[in-house]
């Protein structure tokens, strides 16, 4: 099939194999997606507890680009999680779903389903396939509603975004103590970095932060828990390196506040930890094992909780047999959490991926 350099340049995380399936006058339209099946032992209780199980599931997107003028260009993105099967996943859900203007080395403006600018800063170590997650609090939170800037050239990296008004959506979706859907009333976020080549390879430093307000003022939504007052988040990473090409080394730290309504409990927050080391084989294998932590208490009635500790070191085994077809092994080990419901035992899971 084409590589479409359109899919990689609209969201690196499409498909880098893409087929381009309309190039005219300066319109080009990409389709890709892949199908994965994993494995998984059964400390991950997907099936019944303590039951080892096999999951499959497909996604598919479509990438669209118009040369406006001889420096902008207009292009859309959208991406689906496929039905599957499995239970409660058997449907269709919307992953990524924006339009945008690519104005060159000036940046380019996304407007719909899509990252706040806060995950760019954190995005770095969530290269986990089951077992990550642990520290990267707003992993996952693709938010209906957000528009963003980037400008990302000449080694500088900034980018802002505002959420609007929305329903239902995720917030700290990846964080087992208080993350979840709500309704948000609106906020922004802001990150910047600066990367320097340094002994061969690239080095990375990004900051950032994010705040949410929670539609803390509709009664419904107060009794059915669906809202909070406020979501406060801000972090810094550090990269060095290129994933899957030597070695690559990963750190971030991220410290979340997320105020509920009254009636409920003062204040929930929680600091967060993650460090990344993988070194990719020009064979096409890769060895990854990091450490993931996070640090989380309660605010009552002025008085702080015990923590909740969260401990966890994740291993990852890759080869890419070629741009098409990936396969991967995984484990993750407590390392002595303070939560029993989060030490589920090491957790297995194996599994093979065709990309198209």
């Amino acid at each position: 099939m084409k590589k479409s350099l359109l899919a990689l340049a609209v969201l690196a995380a499409a498909s880098a194999n893409a087929a381009t399936v309309y190039d005219k006058d300066g319109t080009t339209l990409a389709v890709g997606g892949r199908v994965q099946a994993v494995a998984y032992n059964g400390n991950f209780d997907g099936a019944g507890k303590d039951d080892a199980n096999l999951k499959n599931s497909a996604r598919l997107n479509l990438a669209g680009n118009t040369k406006l003028t001889d420096w902008v260009s207009a292009f859309a993105f959208t991406e689906w999680n496929m039905a599957d099967g499995n239970k409660g996943q058997d449907k269709i859900s919307t992953r990524n779903q924006f339009v945008g203007l690519d104005f060159g080395s000036f940046g380019k403006v996304t407007a719909g389903k899509q990252y706040d600018a806060f995950y760019d800063v954190i995005g770095n170590t969530d290269i986990w396939e089951d077992c990550g997650d642990i520290g990267t609090f707003s992993d996952g939170d693709r938010r209906n509603g957000v528009i963003k800037y980037t400008y990302d050239n000449y080694g500088f990296f900034a980018q802002v975004s505002a959420q609007l008004a929305a329903d239902k959506i995720l917030v700290a979706a990846s964080h087992p103590v208080f993350g979840g859907n709500y309704n948000v009333n609106g906020g922004f976020a802001a990150a910047a970095g600066y990367t320097v080549d340094i002994i061969g390879g690239p080095l990375s430093f990004k900051t950032g932060y994010s705040y949410l307000e929670g539609q803390s003022s509709n009664a419904d939504d107060l009794a059915k828990g669906d809202t909070f007052k406020n979501f406060k988040q801000y972090g810094a990473a550090l990269t060095y390196g290129n994933l899957g090409s030597g070695l690559y080394l990963a750190a971030q730290y991220n410290r979340v506040s997320f105020k509920m309504p009254v009636n409920t409990y003062d204040k929930k927050f929680s600091d967060g930890y993650e460090f990344v080391v993988n070194y990719g084989f020009e064979n096409g294998i890769a060895l990854q094992t990091g450490y993931l932590a996070s640090d989380s208490k309660e605010k009552i009635a002025g008085h702080k909780t015990e923590s909740t500790l969260i401990r966890k070191v994740p291993v990852l085994v890759t080869y890419t047999a070629n741009s098409n077809f990936y396969t991967w092994a995984e484990a993750s080990f407590d390392a002595d959490s303070s939560e029993t419901k989060t030490d589920n035992g090491t957790l297995l899971a194996a599994g093979a991926r065709y990309i198209f």
